[in-house]
């Protein structure tokens, strides 16, 4: 795929250079992994999982390091939590963060980053399946609430989620898509807070609450 093509591509590699600066770890091969990584963004049937969502995913990273910059214990640790927590996903299967954990720890190793910053990496991607009695702490509640904050944005850009998630699922029946669906947004309204943060708490529970009912009522509908 022709670099262009790939959206934000000139504003993430920059990203990513900066994060290997900031690690001293500024060399071809930290250069060359980013592009890797995009083209991994990119790959089919993503619709929603690609470059814009990491973009928007280190967004609030960078908006964190400016108004909080105390926030974070390890905000590199959740900045290459980020760029690696979907770099693979196929939707049919059930271990893609357990593969991208594996692409981030082996990618650390082979650039001498020691445990202490891998071992949090590959837990906070794995904290990204957002299982439902997974309680989020620390920098790994970060990870978390910044890669849902989708579902506390406004009614129209929270629609344009749901039918990019829809194109992603392509593959699967109608009715059987209504059912998972409903069952993956019900499983968030049950939980006492869907945000573990205090400040996305504050900034995009409700929204993500109202949403998420207005599009189990249209899933109900279509029935």
């Amino acid at each position: 795929m022709r670099w262009r093509a790939i959206p934000h591509t000139d504003t993430l590699l920059a990203q990513w250079q900066a994060l290997g600066e900031s690690l001293d770890r500024d060399t071809p091969h930290w250069r060359l992994e980013g592009q890797r990584l995009l083209r991994s963004w990119v790959r089919w049937p993503r619709a929603y999982h690609d470059t814009t969502h990491l973009h928007a995913c280190l967004h609030h990273w960078h908006a964190l390091q400016s108004t909080e910059p105390y926030a974070m214990v390890q905000p590199q640790a959740v900045a290459l939590a980020l760029w690696f927590h979907d770099v693979i996903y196929w939707p049919w299967s059930a271990h893609n963060e357990e593969r991208s954990a594996d692409w981030a720890v082996q990618f650390m190793h082979r650039q001498g980053l020691s445990e202490h910053l891998a071992d949090p990496v590959r837990q906070y991607i794995l904290d990204t399946r957002h299982h439902e009695n997974t309680q989020a702490v620390g920098d790994s509640a970060w990870v978390q609430d910044i890669d849902l904050a989708i579902l506390g944005q406004s009614p129209a850009v929270y629609q344009q989620f749901e039918n990019n998630v829809r194109r992603e699922y392509g593959f699967v029946p109608r009715k059987r898509f209504q059912a998972g669906r409903s069952a993956v947004l019900q499983s968030f309204l049950k939980r006492s807070r869907i945000y573990a943060t205090p400040l996305f708490y504050q900034r995009y529970e409700a929204q993500a609450r109202s949403n998420i009912e207005q599009a189990l009522h249209a899933l109900q509908a279509a029935n």
